[in-house]
Parts: structure tokens; sequence; C-alpha cells
């Protein structure tokens, strides 16, 4: 979410030297007393300090420093009581990119946060960069106490925070399932799944998760993300399950997977949609074979009512989707386990860890990504 604050003291030629990497020093007038603050700024590193004490007259300066790429904004006071690195001072002003408090400071978040979807190009890094920064967002304004992957309001300022906080099993749901959003396409307007994807509320890898351990293989809250999406999707995913995956008039799928011979259609999981969702989609294709949960009718009493899972328990929205991949026979969804029944006849087949299994049925999901910026 992008931001837009008054710039009482800066210059445009001052913010665009900011963004570009640079230190600014700006002359203070003499003054009195002692001040000290942060700048604010959205880039890798931010740090800005404006400090001085003392009596009589002295003229200062004030530094601030900006490191690091993507949108610079600091909000500056014009007039504070203060006379930087002075010794002392009497009376005056002294204005800097750093004064008084103003702004958040020290942190960014790796790159600029588009405001919803619109304008972003539908690429699978962009749409990537574009939601985690609504899950920063959403964990800013709403995860007072830690989510399940231990992330919380207090402990994520930046979306590099949030990426390199995610343990490995978490970073793992977020790559394999973006990425088989990324290659599932649209018949009537050939955008991706995932671009219709408008926020994320939760990333979550196996329970117990760790640096070092991967945590569960299964478990209904886990290995998922819950998310929201568009009404355009919706209404592709109501095509999808009511035309059960055939192909329409005009030679396509209402909803392609990334292999040509595979689609999303409605489920065929005996164990039926997952509460609260009365809806559920799936591929056709496994290894890993992708599954949705959503509501059929976002105008419905249950579609506005509380959602009641975990982490989200008081989340109402009428187009939350629930996303995870079954890596075998049992419906595993772990891409970082190692899976035996992956086939689809659930015969035995080499031991492979989930990932390879996406890889060899679906090509790279590019596991080396990290957030721009960062």
């Amino acid at each position: 979410m992008r931001v837009v604050r008054p710039f009482l003291a800066l210059s445009a030629a001052t913010l665009i030297a900011a963004c570009a990497s640079s230190s600014t020093t700006l002359s203070g007038a003499t003054g009195a007393g002692g001040s000290s603050g942060s700048g604010a700024g959205s880039g890798a590193s931010t740090t800005g300090t404006t400090t001085g004490t003392g009596t009589g007259t002295a003229t200062g300066t004030a530094t601030t420093t900006t490191t690091g790429t993507g949108t610079t904004t600091t909000t500056t006071t014009a007039t504070t009581s203060a006379s930087t690195g002075g010794a002392s001072g009497a009376g005056g002003a002294v204005t800097s990119a750093a004064s008084t408090g103003s702004g958040t400071g020290g942190s960014g978040t790796g790159m600029g946060c588009p405001s919803g979807d619109a304008g972003v190009t539908d690429t699978l890094p962009a749409n990537r960069d574009r939601l985690l920064c609504t899950y920063l967002a959403y964990l800013e304004a709403n995860a007072t106490t830690p989510q399940s992957n231990g992330l919380s309001a207090s402990n994520v300022k930046t979306v590099c925070d949030v990426w390199s906080k995610l343990d490995p099993s978490s970073q793992a749901v977020f790559l394999t399932l973006t990425a088989r959003m990324q290659g599932s396409i649209l018949a009537d307007d050939g955008s991706s799944m995932l671009s219709h994807i408008v926020k994320i509320y939760r990333v979550t890898g196996g329970q117990g998760a760790t640096a070092t351990n991967a945590g569960s293989c299964g478990g209904g809250e886990y290995n998922r993300m819950i998310m929201s999406m568009d009404a355009h999707l919706h209404t592709s995913q109501l095509a999808a399950n009511a035309h059960q995956g055939a192909l329409q008039p005009n030679g396509k799928y209402d909803i392609s997977d990334i292999p040509t011979t595979s689609y999303w259609r409605d489920s065929h999981d005996l164990g039926g949609p997952h509460s609260p969702f009365d809806l559920s989609d799936e591929t056709n294709q496994g290894a890993p074979r992708g599954q949705t949960q959503y509501f059929s009718d976002p105008t419905s009493t249950l579609a506005n009512s509380p959602l009641m899972r975990m982490d989200l328990m008081t989340l109402v929205d009428p187009y939350a989707v629930e996303m995870d991949q079954d890596y075998d026979c049992v419906h595993n969804s772990n891409p970082l386990c190692t899976y035996v029944t992956y086939g689809p006849d659930c015969f035995p087949e080499t031991s492979l860890e989930g990932t390879a299994v996406y890889t060899k049925s679906y090509g790279s999901f590019d596991p080396s990504w990290v957030p721009s910026g960062c």
C-alpha cells in the first residue's frame, strides 16, 4: 500500500537523490535544546538520525543516509528546537530529512508496494512481490498476536522481514502455489489465476516447522495459503466447476493448467469442501494436484460470516479462497516432505521430495526467488 504524505522541507531534487541511495547533508540554523528522530523510507535499509543538545549559539548539520532500492518516503517537520550536531544554541530552526521523530525510519519494504493489482505486469515475480506486500499490510493491521507461522505486526516491518522470517516449509508453500496459479490461465482473457489474487491472509508450512525441520506433511490447517480473489476469478472457478473441466466452444478450458492436457474442474475429493467453504475445484492431473476451496455465492450468509479458521477466526471475506496441493494419495501437502505414492494410480514410485515431484511434473517454480530489493 502506497502512502503519500506532504513534504514540507524536501525539494524534488532531494527526494530523487534519496531514492537513488545517497547521503544528503543539510545545514541547520542556530537552535536550542535537543531533537532526535528517524526518517521514513522504503528500501532495503534506511536510517536517519538527528540529535543535538546544549545551550548557547552554534550552527550544526543534520544528515540522513538512505541505502537500498525502491521508493523512499520521508516525512519532515519544517521547524525543530535544536541545532543538530552543534555544541549549543539559542533559538532558530533545523530542517533535515530526519527531525523531531517524524517518520518510521530504519526500515523499508524492499520495493514500492503497488496498490491492489492495478497496472501490475502479469508475471510470476511481479505477482509474488505484489502479494507479499498485501500480506505485510494484513499482518501490520491485524496480527496483534503471532500467526501459526510466527509472523505478527510486532516482528515484521518490511516485505524482506516477512520473507526472511518465514520458515523454509512456508516459503516452499508460497513458491509452489504461486507458480501453479501463475501457470493456470483463464480462457476469457488469457490472464493468470495469480493475477486475480488480490491479497494474502496466511501462508503456512508444516505444523511445527522450523529452519531445519519441515514440520508435518499434512494437517487441515497447514501447508496451504488462504487468500482473497477478485470476482473475475470467482466467476471462472464457478464455470470450471459447473462445466466439470470440459472444453468450451472456443476450444479452451475455463481455466487451463500448466500441462496442456490438464485443466481445473469440480473437485472429486470424497471429503468435500473444507469448512466453512461450500465449493471446491481441483486440477485434473495430480503429482501434485492443486485444489481450491471457496464460497459458491459471495452474497450468502455463509460467505459473509466469520471464517473461523486458524489465525483468521474473525475474518469476513466473501471472496476468500484456500489453496493447497496434494502430493500423494493421502493428500499430504508439504512440498518439503518426501513422497512415494505420488502417481495417479497410487503405486509406489521412486522416493522424491515434494519440490522435486512438482518440478518433474510442471517445471521450475523458481526456488531461488526472493522479493525485489531483499
